[in-house]
């Protein structure tokens, strides 16, 4: 049984801690917001403490953010968003310095660009989960630096050391005695930098709920319904939250154990909250599960056909074993995976015209990736959108191939005939052609020279020789 904060101590006493750090000086504050228990209880914490200020007091500005991954949970999202628009009406008519506003990743850094457009490999562990960091946390950082420049910024987190052995470990290890406030070991610039501060730290989960849901029957000051909030945790299961805002690497373990996560994370190997909502009558998220059981599955996601044999930059890397490990998805598996996404998207706007699994914006991105990198044709991506929705993206009739199909057959066959790699002969067509109007050479060569360099190309003779290396030391060791 977790230890109750609220047994020897009144809400008021956290109304009080509160109001004293906001009161005690001119740094702003920043909550990150991401919609499950402890980071609502945050912000409701907050929002009432302001109410109980005079409003001569409400001096210092207060900023919700909420992360918006572009692969939320729809019915998790719509919530989200339906809380960040009350929030804001009602401080506006409350008098209340304090915004909520979503962040989102760059555009280059999302999930599918990343996927789709240079062929990462879907996240598949704790160790290999590039996703969290530049979905999540990321974006949220740079919220933050940019309040940076001017003063120094408070982050309000709703972490609590009763949410797991581990999380009690890392705060404790962070934690000045004698201080609310901590420095945030990552958040700086050359003069400002972020302070942590964690308000609900030592409250248990019975103590979240107890205060969420029993007070004013579980509504919030600015409209919402926490017994709603209660019901989506009844139907998920899992424990904790995806950290919005990290200080150590350590912190984005517990995010594979979402509750409140991404449709399309393939770090767990079974999405409890999906499955949960699904079950609990939310079927129509079905086509999503099942989506996501289809591209992290060892058919496709390991299958030799879909994978290259080295990583992006040209390297070869093999296990302890000698095994050599599978690099990006190749251009053909990048194909199969925007197709069969559209028309999921399809399938879904059925239900919802306003859900997006994929943005034009992206589209844009992921075809420009693939002309600079794969696609002689320069239509691949236009085409396919146009076959499977039936709609032209508003870029399609502009798109002019590099190559017309007959030459690319020609290329493709001399390729085969000689025993030359089709990659690579197209990344040195590619390259020729981006520098073909420079009149200084010497980025081409250089370029040229990089490809022809690749690991990968040479990799029978790094073998050859590594082993006549072992065969000589093995020589010299019996001599």
């Amino acid at each position: 049984m977790e230890n109750s904060f609220l047994k020897n101590n009144t809400i008021d006493d956290l109304y009080d801690e509160m109001q004293m750090v906001y009161l005690n000086d001119s740094r702003p504050w920043i909550i990150g917001y991401s919609g499950g228990k402890d980071s609502t209880l945050v912000v409701q914490l907050v929002y009432e403490m302001l109410l109980r200020l005079p409003e001569a007091e409400r001096k210092k500005d207060v900023y919700v953010i909420s992360s918006d991954t572009l692969i939320e949970n729809p019915l998790i999202l719509n919530y989200l968003k339906g809380n960040i628009d009350l929030i804001n009406k009602a401080a506006e008519n409350d008098h209340i310095p304090l915004k909520a506003q979503m962040v989102y990743p760059k555009i280059n850094d999302t999930f599918w660009v990343n996927i789709i457009g240079r062929g990462y490999p879907t996240p598949k562990s704790i160790q290999y989960r590039w996703c969290t960091d530049r979905l999540k946390i990321r974006p949220s950082n740079e919220f933050i630096k940019d309040k940076l420049v001017n003063e120094d910024v408070v982050v309000l987190l709703g972490v609590r050391k009763a949410e797991s052995i581990a999380r009690r470990i890392r705060i404790e290890n962070r934690e000045i005695e004698g201080y609310l406030l901590t420095p945030h070991e990552t958040l700086r610039n050359e003069v400002n930098m972020a302070y942590v501060y964690n308000p609900i730290v030592d409250l248990s989960t019975d103590d979240v709920w107890e205060l969420l849901l029993n007070r004013s029957y579980g509504k919030t000051p600015w409209g919402g319904d926490n017994n709603y909030l209660f019901q989506l945790y009844a139907k998920g299961t899992g424990e904790g939250e995806c950290p919005f805002i990290t200080t150590d690497n350590k912190e984005k373990s517990t995010c594979g154990n979402s509750r409140f996560g991404c449709w399309i994370c393939t770090v767990v190997s079974e999405d409890k909250s999906l499955k949960g909502f699904i079950e609990s009558g939310e079927d129509w998220l079905e086509p999503l599960a099942e989506f996501r059981d289809w591209i992290k599955s060892e058919e496709f996601r390991n299958n030799p056909e879909n994978r290259k044999k080295h990583k992006r930059s040209g390297a070869v890397h093999k296990t302890k074993s000698g095994v050599v490990t599978f690099g990006p998805f190749n251009f053909k598996a990048r194909q199969t995976i925007l197709e069969e996404l559209l028309k999921l998207q399809m399938e879904m706007q059925q239900i919802n015209p306003e859900i997006e699994l994929i943005s034009l914006e992206e589209l844009k991105v992921i075809d420009e990736i693939w002309d600079n990198e794969e696609d002689l044709n320069r239509t691949t991506l236009v085409k396919l959108y146009h076959k499977v929705t039936g709609k032209k993206l508003p870029w399609h009739d502009y798109k002019k191939p590099l190559m017309d199909e007959s030459a690319i057959e020609i290329i493709r066959n001399k390729c085969i005939s000689n025993d030359i790699d089709l990659e690579l002969m197209t990344s040195l067509l590619i390259q020729t052609d981006k520098y073909k109007h420079f009149s200084n050479t010497t980025k081409l060569r250089n370029t040229i020279s990089k490809l022809l360099g690749q690991q990968w190309l040479h990799q029978d003779i790094i073998e050859e020789i590594e082993q006549e290396s072992l065969e000589y030391k093995e020589k010299l060791y019996e001599d």
